[in-house]
């Protein structure tokens, strides 16, 4: 049990230090944070205090902030050579 459960410690140690695993965690934040903001940036760069829900720099964020998750999520199953 103890043994079986070292084995897998190592290799999620070893995929964790992949290069395109760090990218993709990364873009995966930064999509996740640009949906999540796209309101406050849309009411900043309208310089208003609210805005609808069919704003267009609003609804613009959201899809940049989806496709750099669904990116991540490709660069994350793309397994470097060993």
């Amino acid at each position: 049990m103890l043994m079986s459960l070292l084995c897998v410690w190592e290799d999620l140690m070893e995929r964790l230090q992949q290069d395109n695993v760090i990218v993709g965690i990364a873009l995966c934040i930064l999509g996740i944070s640009l949906a999540c903001l796209a309101r406050r940036i849309a009411c900043f760069c309208r310089k208003t205090d609210s805005v609808s829900n069919e704003d267009g720099i609003m609804l613009t964020i959201k899809v940049i902030g989806l496709v750099l998750i669904v990116v991540a999520a490709i660069v994350l199953i793309i397994k470097q050579p060993s």
